[in-house]
C-alpha cells in the first residue's frame, strides 16, 4: 500500500528539521526518517530562509541577501521534499516555518546573532510585511504539498506595556479597548486557573486586573494579526492543515500568564492551534547554558497550560554549540521529562554547520576544502564591508565576533579557517546566496556539484547528516512514531 505522504501530522511528538540545501539533505535525513520508523516535519523559515521564486530569481541587490539566503525557493524545496520522501516511502510534513511579520529579514538574522533591538513596527511596515506573506502562501499552495504553518508576529509584542502602572495602564487600556475591555478582564480576573505538570504536581495562576490590561496591551498587534494571517490560510489552503504560534524570538523567557493569555485569546478569536514555541532559555547556534533543574520546572509548567488548549511546545533554536553536542548535556532528557515526552522540535542550520566541517577536514588542496576555503573567505570578507558600510547586517555583535576572529587569528589562537570560529557559524549562511558577476549564486553552486561529483564525499556527507538525524530522533524519543499517527 503506498504511503499517504506528504501528509498533516496532527498534534504528535515529532522532529523537524531544515532542507536548506535539498540536493545535499535529503538522502540522509529522509534515510534516518525511514529507518527510525518516524514521521517527521521538513521545513524552511519563510522570513529568512527560503522566499518566492520571484526573490530568488531576481537581480543581487534588489532584495536584502538575508531573503532567500538558502537560495532555495519555496517552490523548490517544498517539491523536492515532498517527491524525495514519496519515493524512499517516508511520511513527511511540509512545513511553511516563520511567516513572519518583520521590519526585515535582516533584523531578524541579527536577533538570532546575538543583536536583539526592540522596535516598534508601524502599520505601513505591517501591511508591507503581510503582502510579503500573501505571496510566499501563495506559493506554497500552489505546490499542492504544504501542510503546515507556523505564524510569528514577535516583532508586533508591545514591550512598553509592561512598564504602565496605575492610572497611566487603565487610560490606555480604555482608550485602546473602551467597553469590549470589560469582557476581556472577566475572563480572568476573579478565576484560578488550575494545571497539572507531567510529574503530576499541580499549579495555579491567578491574574490581576492590572495583569490582564498589561497583556491586552502588549498583545493585541499579535493576535490580531496572527488572525489575520490565518484568515488568509483558511481561504486560500483548500485541504487539512495546522498551525504553530512562534513566541521564541522575544528578548525574554516566557512567563506562564503571557502563554496562558495569549493561548486564551487565539481560542476567544476561533484559533485554536497545534504547537506554540515559547522562549525557554535556548540561544541560537548555542548548549543550553542555564539551569537544568529551573529549565525543566519552566518547560514542565509552560507545557502544561499548552495541553490545557489541545497543544504542546514546540522548542525553536534547537541546534546546539556543534554538530554532535544535541542542545548540551541533559537537555534531552529533562525536556522528555518535563512534556511527558510529547513535544515537537526543530533545528535546521547545523546540517549546513556539519557539511561545512566535513569539508574543512579533507586534505589541503582538495576539492572540498578548496570549496570550503573559498566559502570561509566570501563570508569574511562580506562582513568586514558589511560593516565597513554600516550594512544591514552591522550590529556590535557581528563587531565583537569579527574582532575576537582577527584577534585570534593575529595570536594564533585561531586557525584562519576554523569552522567553528563564532563569526562564521553566525554568517557561514551568506555563502549560499553570494552571487558572481553573472548573478549566479557560485558558492551554492559549487557546494552541490562537489557533493555530486565526489563520491567520498557524498557518501560521507549522507552518513553525517544521517548520523546527526538519528541523534535527535533517538535522543528525543521520536523514533516509531508512526504508530502514534491516526
Amino acid at each position: 500500500m503506498a504511503v499517504k505522504t506528504p501528509r498533516y501530522l496532527g498534534v504528535v511528538h515529532h522532529p523537524a528539521v531544515g532542507i536548506r540545501l535539498p540536493e545535499v539533505l535529503l538522502t540522509g535525513i529522509l534515510s534516518a526518517y525511514r529507518d527510525c520508523r518516524t514521521a517527521g516535519g521538513l521545513m524552511l523559515s519563510f522570513g529568512r530562509e527560503t522566499a518566492p521564486e520571484y526573490v530568488i530569481n531576481a537581480p543581487p541587490g534588489k532584495y536584502e541577501i538575508t531573503m532567500g539566503h538558502t537560495g532555495t525557493s519555496i517552490r523548490h524545496y517544498l517539491t523536492a521534499g515532498a517527491e524525495a520522501a514519496r519515493k524512499m516511502g517516508v511520511v513527511v510534513e511540509m512545513e511553511a516555518d516563520h511567516l513572519q511579520v518583520a521590519r526585515s529579514s535582516a533584523a531578524a538574522v541579527k536577533r538570532i546573532s546575538g543583536a536583539m533591538e526592540i522596535a516598534r513596527m508601524s502599520d505601513e511596515e505591517v501591511e508591507r510585511a503581510l503582502e510579503y506573506i500573501r505571496s510566499e502562501v501563495d506559493e506554497a499552495v500552489d505546490t499542492g504539498y504544504v501542510n503546515f504553518f507556523t505564524i510569528d508576529t514577535c516583532e508586533l509584542i508591545e514591550y512598553s506595556a509592561d512598564e504602565l502602572k496605575g492610572e497611566d495602564l487603565r487610560r490606555e487600556f480604555r482608550d485602546k479597548f473602551g467597553a469590549a475591555g470589560d469582557a476581556i478582564i472577566s475572563r480572568y480576573v476573579g478565576k484560578r486557573y488550575v494545571f497539572v505538570g507531567a510529574s503530576g504536581r499541580s499549579f495555579a495562576i491567578k491574574f490581576s486586573e492590572e495583569d490582564v490590561m498589561s497583556l491586552a496591551l502588549k498583545y493585541w498587534r499579535s493576535l490580531e494579526t496572527t488572525k489575520r494571517i490565518c484568515d488568509y490560510l483558511r481561504e486560500k489552503v483548500p485541504w487539512q492543515f495546522g498551525v504553530e504560534i512562534a513566541f521564541d524570538e522575544t528578548p525574554f523567557i516566557t512567563k506562564e500568564k503571557d502563554m496562558l493569555f495569549y493561548l486564551r485569546e487565539l481560542w476567544e478569536m476561533g484559533l485554536p492551534v497545534d504547537y506554540i514555541a515559547p522562549n525557554v532559555g535556548f540561544e541560537k547556534k548555542q548548549d543550553f547554558r542555564g539551569d537544568l533543574d529551573e529549565l525543566e520546572r519552566r518547560v514542565e509548567r509552560l507545557a502544561a497550560i499548552a495541553r490545557s488548549f489541545g497543544c504542546l511546545l514546540s522548542f525553536h533554536s534547537g541546534s546546539g554549540s556543534s554538530p554532535y553536542s544535541g542542545k548540551g548535556p541533559g537537555v534531552y532528557e529533562r525536556l522528555l521529562r518535563a512534556t511527558g515526552r510529547a513535544l515537537k522540535y526543530k533545528i535546521s542550520g547545523i546540517y549546513i554547520e556539519l557539511l561545512l566541517e566535513i569539508m574543512s577536514s579533507y586534505p589541503r588542496g582538495s576539492k572540498p576544502r578548496r570549496v570550503y576555503e573559498e566559502v570561509y573567505d566570501a563570508v569574511i570578507d562580506y562582513v568586514k564591508k558589511e560593516i565597513e558600510r554600516r550594512g544591514s547586517l552591522d550590529s556590535p555583535a557581528l563587531r565583537r565576533q569579527l574582532s575576537e576572529y582577527e584577534r585570534g587569528v593575529k595570536e594564533g589562537k585561531i586557525d584562519p579557517y576554523d569552522p567553528r570560529a563564532e563569526v562564521f557559524r553566525y554568517y557561514s549562511f551568506l555563502a549560499l546566496n553570494l552571487r558572481d558577476s553573472s548573478g549566479e549564486r557560485y558558492l551554492r553552486r559549487a557546494i552541490v556539484e562537489t557533493y555530486q561529483e565526489q563520491e567520498d564525499f557524498r557518501k560521507r556527507v549522507d552518513e553525517e547528516v544521517y548520523s546527526l538525524t538519528c541523534r535527535l530522533i533517538y535522543g528525543l524519543a521520536f523514533a516509531g512514531n508512526l504508530d502514534l499517527l491516526s
